[in-house]
């Protein structure tokens, strides 16, 4: 394999400097690949440069829910298309806020269930919900104004009030947000959640709308494998002639050796759904040991001639000649990534 990209695509740190600091050695692939890699920030977000790595340009600029509309049935002409996020909010004292693990991934058939209800509740208004892949949904509406929206991953911690839709249109939003709110609070799949000691679902959180992009014919084969459920990745490789695939477990170096180059899209809150005593610190160490530490052994042995990491709004690459830059100083566990 010549060039492997690894994004995990729901990491933003907090710039707090008062977060709590990292022991050395934790995260040990992150480390010596941040130390001995070219890095910059990303211009725009990860998803642009993707589509731009793909060599699928013309979708590079699009709202993410316009691209992961590919992946769902065909919208009304001159309809308006939403990602919604299903979360579990957490009461604190006085506020309302999202922790990381409140970015749930619902399984297929309880998608179903709640696009199914929602539509039968919507009926004749214009609004209708589709499962995409991941366990998220796409929200189909009537064109109008397109406010400002906040991805979830990005929300700080703390209240989400900041983080609410904003500028024109808004105001619909937010109605409909608080009509989700109070519908899902009621909803009997929340109780059966609970009775399997799965969080409810608080809301579905509505996010990076626009149009829904004209299907044109690819224009060759996809440039390399896509791993990953993300919606606006699922919808990307579509547009691009192919299909995503689920991630396996662990990099499978002997099922990729014949790939000219490969993407896989982790993601932290899926890790500390897998352990809910987990941390942030202890997520981003499970997926070091599973993908990134490998990667690296891989580039150093020779099986990989390029790697890139994108994550936290920035993007290194590191080649087999870039560790002998050993003048330069590590740092250690999340301030590798900062």
């Amino acid at each position: 394999m010549s060039e492997l990209v690894i994004v995990i695509t729901d990491l933003y740190l907090d710039p707090d400097p008062g977060a709590p600091p990292s022991g050395r050695g934790v995260l040990p692939g992150i480390e010596s690949l941040t130390r001995f890699a070219r890095a910059r920030a990303l211009e725009r977000s990860w998803r642009e440069w993707v589509a731009c790595w793909l060599g699928l340009e013309r979708y590079a600029g699009l709202p993410p829910a316009s691209v992961a509309a590919a992946t769902a049935a065909e919208p009304p002409p001159g309809a308006a298309v939403w990602l919604a996020e299903p979360l579990h909010l957490t009461e604190g004292i006085g506020r309302v806020h999202l922790e990381r693990r409140g970015r749930l991934r619902l399984a297929a058939p309880e998608a179903e269930r709640l696009a199914a209800d929602f539509n039968t509740l919507y009926a004749g208004s214009g609004l209708a919900l589709r499962p995409l892949p991941g366990g998220t949904f796409l929200l189909t509406a009537p064109a109008g104004e397109t406010p400002l929206t906040c991805e979830p991953a990005r929300v700080p911690a703390g209240t989400l009030a900041e983080s609410l839709p904003s500028g024109s249109g808004a105001g619909a939003l937010r109605r409909l947000g608080a009509e989700l709110e109070m519908w899902l609070h009621q909803h009997p799949l929340n109780a059966e959640r609970a009775g399997r000691g799965e969080p409810p679902v608080s809301t579905l959180w509505i996010w990076g709308g626009g149009a829904a992009p004209a299907r044109t014919p690819p224009a060759g084969a996809a440039r390399a494998a896509v791993y990953g459920a993300e919606a606006y990745l699922a919808g990307l490789a579509r547009l691009g002639g192919s299909e995503s695939r689920p991630v396996p477990p662990e990099w499978p170096y002997a099922r990729t050796g014949a790939l000219e180059s490969a993407l896989y899209a982790l993601e932290v809150s899926d890790a500390l759904q897998r352990e809910p005593g987990s941390d942030l610190l202890r997520a981003l160490a499970d997926l070091d040991r599973r993908w990134i530490a490998p990667a690296v052994a891989a580039l150093g042995a020779g099986s990989l001639e390029r790697l890139w990491l994108l994550a936290n709004d920035r993007a290194w690459c590191l080649r087999s000649r870039d560790r002998w830059r050993r003048w330069r100083r590590g740092r250690a566990g999340l301030e590798a990534m900062a």
